[in-house]
């Protein structure tokens, strides 16, 4: 197989005019990120990385897709679900045990006919996810979410930081920021692009670095956004300013500020394991520090920290459920926060899996405290702190939504989405670096998610084409069979693959791949656990404040990109 990376490259495809991966970079995803399969006569099984059970089958030509799995609150219940029409089946335990078995020799073909008719496989290969359509080029971006970092410097060296050279293809940790010309071209892009989103919620964060640090810059990059909104007439009625700080620099003179310009603000304290990992340069400890910032303003502006401030949690290894639940309910200032934020740094891709195992493990007792949480009324069951804790974790409700909320499909290979894509890169997400550099990506300030400038503005192709690579890479990847595709929230940044990457690289970005499609099928294996659990024990009506949550969300955010459904 020929890993040669030094041909020119090739033309834009005569349809949509976007270049695509290599054809040798796609044989070496497909060979590498697939099910394990085992033939045995007429069948031949698959098992995803991660998990134990048979979940793919190719069986007398067709292609069976599903879950399987055993409740845990009763002993003798399993269920099924089939991804290709979206539904969840009881099933009995015989018939577990031949989904989930590799030997199809013994089996009837009434037992066989009788598992179809709930899988319902179908005649291709796997999933078919949508090909970008003819007109995908982004001639005039409608700019929802800005985000600028007013100083890329920082005063705490967080050892899981995206810029503290612990991940490849991201920028180091530096002092640099962006020119004021540039912060109010980039301000220029979200705001004249107002009127083609009408009404829909916007978003301007303001990132870093540590943005407190360079709090004039910020200052500066409000007031230019107040400005240019009254020099065009922009409305902008649902405009979310946000700050994310370690707060360890609050002052009266930035909470002011904060305050009369109606900023939310984000903490970021991780509880028990903070000090693991959020240091200082000298390798000491921040927690005190911000716990004491924090304590303070809420005490100081009690309002604001009510209705504007969240905290914010990395979930980091060792986890412990029990321990983070017992820092924020025993921690007074946490409850009179706006929010919790909860969401999780996984292990690296070539860790062990039982590394995975136990932070999976401590995941569970999270949605056990979820599902048991049900018993109440929906109004009582807002102001529980166990729920509030559970529900707080990221992981949860967007894998527990995608769950509950996911559309009826008719069977057939054909998917009407593309795994975790709302926003084509470079149209609706932007991120301005410190050399007027506009990115697609926050995590990823590298030149392969670069989409343009604030001296040319956003390049037309360039996010389209980041988007076609990952349309590529996932359709001859391990996503073309697996049971969590219809769901799934991986996105292009957590599968970057480049027409420039060599043999090395694409393999390291598939062990990456690979760990994260493990945490994802974990967390809706356990959003289909939780469903059945609460519908059996609490009834259907304990979900209904799920779906207005949902049906509020689908009202409120607007969503324009083709690959949603």
């Amino acid at each position: 197989m020929s890993t040669e990376t030094t041909e020119p490259d090739a033309e834009p495809s005569a349809h949509t005019g976007i270049r695509s991966l290599h054809d040798w970079q796609l044989e070496l995803i497909s060979h590498h990120d697939r099910p394990v399969m085992t033939a045995n006569g007429p069948t031949e099984t698959g098992t995803n990385a991660g998990e134990r059970d048979v979940t793919v089958r190719f069986h007398q030509g067709r292609t069976w897709i599903y879950k399987v799995w055993q409740s845990d609150r009763g002993t003798d219940r399993f269920h099924l679900y089939t991804p290709v029409t979206g539904n969840i089946h009881e099933i009995s335990r015989e018939e577990a045990d031949v989904l989930r078995s590799a030997d199809w020799e013994a089996v009837s073909a009434s037992d066989i006919s009788r598992l179809m008719s709930l899988v319902v496989p179908f005649e291709e290969s796997g999933w078919r996810f949508p090909e970008l359509p003819a007109d995908a080029r982004v001639d005039t971006p409608r700019v929802r979410v800005l985000m600028l970092n007013p100083t890329e410097q920082c005063n705490i060296r967080c050892t899981y930081c995206y810029y503290g050279g612990a991940y490849s293809e991201t920028r180091p940790h530096q002092t640099a920021s962006p020119q004021a010309d540039m912060v109010k071209a980039a301000i220029d892009l979200f705001v004249t692009g107002e009127e083609k989103l009408e009404s829909a919620p916007r978003a301007v964060y303001f990132f870093g670095g540590e943005p407190l640090l360079a709090f004039d810059e910020l200052q500066k990059a409000v007031l230019a956004l107040e400005e240019r909104k009254r020099e065009v007439g922009a409305r902008l009625e649902n405009l979310v300013l946000q700050v994310n700080s370690n707060g360890m620099l609050l002052t009266p003179k930035i909470v002011d500020f904060l305050v009369e310009h109606d900023i939310y603000l984000n903490i970021s304290i991780d509880g028990p394991n903070h000090d693991r990992y959020r240091i200082d340069r000298r390798g000491k400890g921040t927690h005190d520090r911000v716990r004491e910032r924090t304590d303070w303003l809420a005490e100081n502006w009690p309002d604001y920290f009510s209705s504007r401030v969240a905290l914010i949690c990395v979930l980091s290894a060792p986890l412990d459920a029990a321990n983070l639940y017992r820092y924020f309910s025993e921690w007074p200032t946490a409850h009179r926060a706006l929010a919790w934020d909860f969401d999780l740094l996984l292990p690296g891709g070539d860790q062990s899996y039982s590394d995975f195992e136990q932070i999976f493990n401590e995941q569970r007792r999270v949605w056990d405290i979820f599902v048991r949480s049900h018993g109440r009324p929906h109004g009582e069951r807002e102001r529980s702190g166990r729920y509030h804790f559970a529900f707080s974790h990221g992981f949860l409700h967007r894998s527990f939504h995608r769950v509950l909320n996911q559309p009826g499909r008719e069977g057939g290979a054909r998917l009407g989405h593309l795994l975790g894509m709302q926003l084509v890169p470079g149209n609706e997400y932007l991120v301005l670096g410190s050399d007027g550099t506009l990115y697609s990506s926050y995590e990823y300030q590298s030149p392969e998610f670069a989409v343009g400038h604030t001296d040319r503005g956003v390049d037309p192709v360039a996010g389209v084409e980041q988007l076609a690579m990952f349309r590529d890479a996932v359709q001859a990847s391990s996503c073309a069979t697996c049971w969590a595709a219809p769901m799934c929230t991986v996105t292009v940044p957590e599968a970057p693959f480049r027409r420039a990457d060599s043999a090395e690289s694409v393999m390291d970005k598939l062990t990456t791949k690979r760990a994260r499609c493990m945490s994802e099928r974990e967390n809706l294996q356990q959003a289909l656990r939780a469903r059945v659990d609460i519908e059996d024990e609490y009834g259907d009506e304990a979900l209904e404040g799920h779906r207005d949550d949902w049906r509020r969300q689908q009202t409120e955010v607007a969503r324009v990109d083709p690959f949603y459904a």
